[in-house]
């Protein structure tokens, strides 16, 4: 069961991000009101004898965590809850906790995936949503990003950055033409790492719409308060991110646009799945 995974509509790029006349983008919106980590308040023992399949799935998911950090060929990464009852969702739910990083994915048909990771890092909750947000399925994925992220997220996205015509567009229009232009020779060159930082740029606000309308927006938006609130969101265009910091009072202090398959801030890396398996191996034992 995901719990405080609320959705707001924001602007993605921040001030300047408006399309021009005539024009509309659909902005993804972003997971919010996410708590950074606080250990799981674990039911008392008496509480899950009548539930013993909850007991059941905890250990199906330390196999997938103690695969996944063995590095066995082939592991399995997903755990159905299909046929789970809500009382022990929600009593698996109290024991993993919820972590830092939460994800919308757009399926294309109304409906999106809402995913959630645990307060075990690299442990993600997924709930498929359909357009009348009637939960579809949930299930459980070991990784250091869920599947669908890494895999899906560009599926029909463009292949390069749409460059303007520079000798059309209108004198507010300072720098963008240029930042495209080096985007898409970074992005042709696959040179996944590449950083460009508008925060250190002169831009006008018609430079960022323009950003903005020529990259378009993708399928997936991320909220990490793993280093302070980070929205990071997939653009139309193949590897290419807006990653933006943002301090306590939501000021983005930080505008970025990066070429990588997924932003490292993000992902869980693989001594947090070592971490992982042996919390739940401790939160097991604290169960029995």
């Amino acid at each position: 069961m995901m719990r405080n995974m609320n959705l707001m509509g924001i602007p993605v790029v921040g001030i300047g991000s408006q399309p021009t006349e005539d024009e509309e983008l659909n902005y993804l919106s972003m997971p919010k009101d996410m708590a950074t980590y606080r250990p799981a308040i674990l039911p008392e023992s008496e509480d899950l004898q009548d539930y013993p399949r909850v007991l059941n799935l905890l250990q199906q998911l330390q196999y997938l965590l103690n695969n996944r950090v063995a590095g066995a060929a082939g592991t399995e990464r997903f755990l159905t809850l299909e046929g789970v009852q809500t009382v022990e969702k929600q009593l698996l739910a109290q024991i993993l906790a919820e972590g830092e990083v939460g994800i919308l994915f757009d399926t294309g048909d109304g409906g999106h995936i809402e995913i959630q990771e645990s307060g075990l890092p690299g442990v993600w909750w997924h709930r498929m949503l359909d357009e009348n947000k009637e939960c579809q399925y949930e299930t459980l994925e070991v990784g250091l990003i869920p599947q669908l992220v890494r895999e899906g997220t560009f599926d029909f996205a463009r292949m390069d950055v749409p460059l303007p015509d520079a000798a059309s567009l209108p004198e507010t229009i300072i720098n963008a033409p240029w930042l495209l232009a080096e985007l898409q020779e970074q992005v042709q060159k696959q040179n996944f790492g590449h950083v460009i930082n508008l925060s250190l740029l002169p831009l006008s606000e018609d430079d960022l719409g323009l950003i903005t309308q020529q990259l378009g927006i993708g399928k997936t938006a991320i909220l990490s308060r793993g280093y302070g609130n980070c929205r990071i969101t997939a653009t139309h265009v193949e590897n290419v991110w807006w990653v933006q910091y943002y301090n306590s009072t939501d000021t983005l202090i930080l505008n970025t646009l990066e070429v990588v398959e997924v932003p490292l801030v993000a992902c869980a890396s693989p001594e947090d799945l070592e971490d992982s398996a042996e919390r739940l191996r401790e939160i097991r034992e604290a169960l029995q």
